[in-house]
C-alpha cells in the first residue's frame, strides 16, 4: 500500500529575531517545505502580496508594526484572507490570543517552541491552504462549464425561437381562416397545436429572459398596472389547459393598481396558473386573490393540489428544481417557470414564496409594489 506523502509548501516566517528566524527556517526545510523570511511587518505584507505563500508564522511581537496587525491586514484583503496565520505568542498572553483570535489568526504557537508542535501545525495548515486552492479552483472549472452551458443553451434556444414563432403564426392564420370551411374537431386540434406552440414559444423566452435576469440585464418598462387585467389576459393563454382538465378559475371582484412591467407581470400569472392546472385536480378549483398590504399589492394563486413538503419551499424556485410529492410517490421538476418567477419579482423589488402543506394544496404568493417608494415588501 502506498504511503500518502506529507504535504508540503511554502511557508512565510516572520520574526525581528534572526536566531528564531534561523530555527524555524532549518526545522521546516528538513520537513520538505520551502521558507522566506521577513524580519518586519511591512517586508511581511509585501511577500504576502508579491508570491503569496501557504502558510504565515508570524511572531506578535515584533517592532513598529506588530504580528497582530500584520494577521489583520492579510486577512482583510480578499486574495490573501484564506492563507492560514499561525501566530507565535507566549504562553501566559492570554490578551494577544483574544486579539489574534480578532484579526483572523487560523491557529496560535506558544513560547517556548516546541518543535514537534511546529511540525505538526504546520503540515495541516499547508494541508487545509491546498485543499482550499483545490476547492477554488474545482469551483472556478465549474463556474466557466456552467458559463459555457448557458451560453450554448442561449444560442440554441434563441436560434429556436425563429421557427417556433413562424409555426405559431400559421397555426394562428389556419384557425382564423378555416372556421369557415374546417370541421370543428380540426378547429379543435388546431387550437389545442397553437396553444402548446405558444407554451413552448413562452418556454424559450423564459430560457432567454432567465439569463439575463441572473445578469440583471432585463430592462423593465415600470408603469402602473392593473393587476387583475394582467391576470385576465394570462388566464386566456392558459385556458384551453384549464379546459382539458374541467378546472375554474375564480378571480376576485376588485383589483388593485401596480407599479411593475405589465408583460413580466402577464408571464409571472402565465407561469403561476400553468403550474396550478399542472397540480389541481380535474374538476378542480383555482383561487386568485389580490390585497393591498402597507404600499404592497399581495398576489395569491392557490391550487387543491397535493401539497408541498417543508423542506421544498424554497427549492422549487430554483431552475429544473426536482419535488417529491409525497401523497403520490413522484418526484416532479420545477422547471423554468417558477424560478422565472422568483427573479422577475424581486427585479421589481418584491418577494415570493409558498404556503403549502402536503396533501392541502399550495398558496403561492407574490408582492409588487402599489407606487414607487413603497417600504419593504411584506414576507421579504
Amino acid at each position: 500500500m502506498e504511503i500518502p506523502k506529507e504535504p508540503v509548501g511554502r511557508v512565510l516566517v516572520v520574526d525581528d529575531d534572526p536566531k528564531n528566524r534561523r530555527l524555524l527556517n532549518d526545522l521546516l526545510r528538513a520537513r520538505g517545505h520551502k521558507v522566506v523570511e521577513a524580519s518586519t511587518g511591512e517586508e511581511a505584507l509585501r511577500q504576502v502580496s508579491e508570491a503569496p505563500p501557504d502558510v504565515v508564522l508570524l511572531d506578535i511581537m515584533m517592532p513598529g508594526m506588530d504580528g497582530i496587525e500584520v494577521c489583520r491586514r492579510i486577512k482583510d484583503q480578499p486574495a490573501t484572507a484564506a492563507i492560514p496565520v499561525l501566530l507565535v505568542t507566549a504562553l501566559s498572553e492570554r490578551s494577544d490570543r483574544i486579539r489574534g483570535i480578532e484579526a483572523g489568526a487560523n491557529d496560535f504557537l506558544t513560547k517556548p517552541i516546541d518543535t514537534r508542535d511546529v511540525v505538526l501545525r504546520v503540515r495541516n495548515a499547508v494541508h487545509l491552504h491546498q485543499l482550499h486552492d483545490q476547492l477554488q479552483q474545482s469551483c472556478d472549472q465549474l463556474r466557466h462549464t456552467e458559463k459555457l452551458r448557458d451560453n450554448l443553451m442561449h444560442l440554441i434556444v434563441h436560434d429556436m425561437k425563429t421557427p417556433i414563432t413562424a409555426i405559431a403564426g400559421y397555426l394562428e392564420l389556419l384557425f382564423l381562416d378555416g372556421k369557415d370551411h374546417l370541421s370543428e374537431t380540426l378547429l379543435e386540434y388546431v387550437q389545442e397545436a397553437l396553444s402548446a406552440t405558444r407554451r413552448l414559444l413562452r418556454m424559450t423566452t423564459t430560457l432567454l429572459d432567465l439569463s439575463r435576469l441572473e445578469e440583471n440585464k432585463m430592462p423593465l418598462s415600470i408603469r402602473p398596472c392593473d393587476v387583475k387585467g394582467a391576470a385576465l389576459k394570462a388566464f386566456e393563454e392558459v385556458e384551453v389547459l384549464a379546459r382539458e382538465k374541467a378546472i375554474r378559475f375564480v378571480f376576485p371582484e376588485e383589483s388593485f393598481m401596480a407599479q411593475c412591467d405589465a408583460e413580466i407581470l402577464g408571464r409571472v400569472f402565465t407561469n403561476l396558473f400553468e403550474n396550478a392546472i399542472k397540480f389541481e385536480p380535474s374538476g378542480g378549483c383555482v383561487r386568485v386573490a389580490f390585497r393591498g398590504d402597507a404600499g404592497w399589492v399581495r398576489i395569491e394563486v392557490t391550487d387543491n393540489g397535493p401539497g408541498i413538503p417543508p423542506e421544498y419551499h424554497g427549492k422549487i424556485f430554483e431552475k429544473f428544481g426536482q419535488v417529491e410529492l409525497r401523497t403520490v410517490g413522484k418526484m416532479y421538476s420545477a422547471g423554468l417557470g417558477l424560478a422565472f418567477c422568483k427573479l422577475a419579482v424581486e427585479a421589481h423589488g418584491g418577494g415570493i414564496g409558498v404556503e403549502s402543506e402536503v396533501g392541502r394544496g399550495s398558496r403561492f404568493w407574490f408582492t409588487l409594489p402599489q407606487k414607487g417608494g413603497a417600504g419593504p415588501s411584506p414576507g421579504v
